[in-house]
């Protein structure tokens, strides 16, 4: 019985992420770019680890902050269910840092995903954008 219940609990998970991962899919296949998470923060000195989740993505990178301003940014964590990642890099400036990721499902480019900081003032702005292969991030 207990075994029972496991494989049925297992099943629901299942489900639950394939109807979510689709669900992501089909907001990510617009012709816009979808924001699917944004917030702020105090930009304050260290390192911050600037992350997204969700059912079928995981995604971080860190950022190191000294007044006001990101002096390094750095690799995280990835973890995908159903896709493969078919590149990732990160990219910073003194007042911004980008962390994409092009993902493909069965082996055809699925979306793109930017996961951007960047410091106005003393604040750190964060947001996690998703977009099509076909349309490139406009560069703010």
């Amino acid at each position: 019985m207990v075994l029972y219940l496991f494989v049925v609990w297992v099943l629901l998970v299942i489900i639950t992420h394939a109807i979510a991962f689709g669900a992501e899919l089909l907001i990510a296949s617009s012709d816009q770019p979808v924001v699917k998470w944004e917030t702020t923060d105090e930009c304050t000195d260290g390192t911050r680890t600037i992350y997204y989740n969700s059912p079928s993505l995981y995604q971080e990178f860190k950022v190191k902050i000294k007044d006001s301003k990101i002096v390094d940014a750095e690799l995280g964590s990835l973890f995908t269910i159903g896709a493969t990642v078919n590149a990732e890099q990160v990219e910073y400036t003194d007042s911004h840092a980008t962390y994409r990721i092009d993902l493909s499902i069965l082996g055809r480019p699925s979306r793109i995903c930017l996961l951007e900081c960047e410091t106005r003032g003393t604040t750190l702005h964060m947001s996690e954008i998703q977009m099509r292969p076909d349309k490139e991030p406009l560069k703010g």
